[in-house]
């Protein structure tokens, strides 16, 4: 969901093929353009990019086993609803995986981190910029929507901004029954 080029297939590898079809699913077009010509390039059959909103989307061969986002829950205005679409989309027991952008709630809850003041300030306002609206709501979302099979909270160096780390987080989660 939020696929846009669709390059994170190539971290697949030759295992891609295992796989009986697959979305990229994206509102740009531009972006799915790029998917196309990837996926023709490399041959995939089982890849399809579609033009859909991640909130509504669902595809022909729901009960899905997977939905994922990488870095696009943060671009999707009404990420709440995107979330309760791949909840529906998934089968009991299926799995989620989301990595992206975040900033702590001022309080979070126990065995999460807690940012400073200028984390939870600062990066909203930077990423507003290019419309990527970290959000202190994500992570207590998927962890009360999902059983968390597995939860990292990182740092990461910004191109241009010697120092200083945007926070991101990886969630793997799986529906429950």
């Amino acid at each position: 969901m939020g696929g846009g080029t669709g390059a994170n297939l190539d971290y697949f590898g030759d295992r891609i093929g295992q796989l009986k079809k697959v979305y990229v699913v994206d509102l740009s077009p531009s972006l799915l353009k790029i998917a196309q010509l990837r996926v023709e390039e490399r041959g995939w059959t089982n890849i399809q990019p579609i033009e859909a909103d991640a909130t509504t989307f669902q595809p022909p061969e729901a009960p899905v086993d997977v939905v994922t986002f990488s870095y696009s829950l943060t671009m999707i205005p009404d990420w709440f609803a995107a979330i309760d679409n791949a909840i529906a989309m998934l089968k009991p027991g299926g799995v989620i995986g989301i990595v992206d952008f975040y900033v702590s709630r001022k309080h979070p809850a126990d065995g999460l981190r807690r940012h400073r003041w200028f984390t939870r300030s600062f990066w909203p306002v930077w990423f507003a910029n290019d419309n990527v609206f970290p959000s202190p709501d994500h992570v207590p979302y998927l962890h009360k929507q999902f059983d968390p099979l597995h939860f990292e909270e990182h740092r990461s160096k910004v191109p241009y901004i010697p120092l200083i780390r945007t926070p991101y987080y990886t969630f793997v989660g799986r529906k429950r029954r």
